[in-house]
């Protein structure tokens, strides 16, 4: 719900409770205008727009001046109060529709998966948000994080296939060893996509040495290596990694 409509309906509310309170007062819209403070000759108009939820950004001392004429305290009309105060911050809520816009043209599971880490983040006082930048941090959290899931579903296709090629089962300690290396890769690939051709030479060559450092023999890793990179290829050609 937008600001604009919560507060229509706090008026919508509102109005109707306070035209429950003038009746069971016994005054009619007339009367009550008559008795409110100063000699406004607009008050009964005031009073009949209120009612009618049509009162804008009303000021409270109308509210309370409504309530003293009819005999009434602050309390008779809590109820309504404390539920539009109990509604989510402002910004929090426009964070959540801005999670929403951002993320409507991922495929369905993904935009769950988006929205559904928001909703973490709102659960989390770090993730509160106070600002206008907050708003812009959450949402790129949330595309980055459905992206993320995407690409791992992805890896999973490769992992599988790499290691059904090698005859290894996915329970096997040394399926393990290959999916984190594949993992690595993908890492490393990401992490140089707009470094210099170099750096991500040196970031292959470090990932070279990992299987002999685990005294693991080094042609399975080297399949996997070749896999995600066709992988990693393919997603930067469909412009997936943007």
């Amino acid at each position: 719900m937008s600001e604009q409509s919560e507060l229509d309906e706090l008026n919508r509310v509102l109005g109707r409770k306070l035209a429950e309170i003038r009746r069971e007062a016994g005054l009619t819209q007339a009367q009550l205008a008559a008795r409110l403070p100063g000699t406004n000759r607009g008050w009964q108009q005031a009073v009949s727009r209120f009612e009618q939820g049509k009162a804008g950004r009303q000021s409270l001392f109308f509210v309370l001046d409504y309530l003293r004429v009819c005999g009434k305290r602050i309390g008779a009309v809590m109820d309504v109060l404390d539920e539009y105060t109990s509604l989510p911050p402002v910004l929090e809520q426009r964070a959540k529709q801005a999670v929403a816009n951002a993320t409507a043209r991922l495929l369905p599971a993904q935009r769950k998966r988006a929205q559904d880490y928001d909703i973490g983040l709102r659960h989390k006082a770090g993730q509160r948000v106070r600002t206008e930048s907050d708003v812009e941090r959450r949402v790129r959290q949330a595309v980055k994080r459905a992206k993320a899931e995407a690409w791992e579903r992805r890896l999973h296709f490769v992992f599988n296939d790499v290691l059904n090629e090698l005859r290894v089962a996915w329970g096997d300690p040394l399926a393990t060893y290959r999916r984190s290396y594949g993992s690595k890769v993908f890492g490393a690939l990401r992490r140089t996509r707009k470094a210099r051709p170099v750096w991500r030479k040196k970031a292959m060559a470090k990932l070279d040495s990992w299987a002999a450092e685990h005294g693991l023999p080094p042609e399975p890793f080297t399949r996997m290596k070749q896999a995600v990179i066709a992988l990693f290829a393919d997603m930067e050609r469909r412009g997936e990694l943007d």
